[in-house]
């Protein structure tokens, strides 16, 4: 009874580890802008002004610019993947849905637990290349 009980409860503190934290992120300090993403349970979600086949474009050559191995693409009714490979063999995961017209949201995971500064690298990267 008593390992039921322990179990149990590394169980329920895992469940609400992994899905009630967020963390906003500043995205724009540069500019001043308040925009603000947030980090939740290893996905780092984002806003970006244009459409998703612009921010598309963009994504794959900022991907490629940075080095990593691009080893697919899942075109969707209403996102679009792009699955990469990082040095040490992490999986990158950027996924891009439309929104409304000029607005999208885009998504992106960086290893097995996700990875917040190299997330934030990747969605700078690919701003820049709007």
């Amino acid at each position: 009874m008593k390992a039921k009980v322990t179990i149990l409860s590394i169980l329920t503190l895992t469940v609400a580890f992994f899905s009630g934290c967020t963390t906003p992120v500043a995205i724009d300090p540069m500019t001043g802008q308040q925009q603000t993403a947030k980090y939740q349970s290893g996905y780092f979600y984002a806003p970006i002004e244009a459409d998703a086949n612009a921010i598309f474009l963009s994504a794959i050559g900022a991907i490629d610019g940075m080095g990593l191995l691009r080893t697919g693409e899942l075109h969707k009714k209403d996102y679009i993947k792009i699955f990469a490979r990082q040095v040490g063999d992490k999986e990158v995961v950027v996924r891009i849905q439309q929104i409304a017209a000029g607005e999208s949201e885009i998504r992106i995971r960086v290893g097995a637990l996700g990875d917040l500064p190299q997330s934030q690298v990747i969605y700078a990267k690919i701003r820049d290349a709007m």
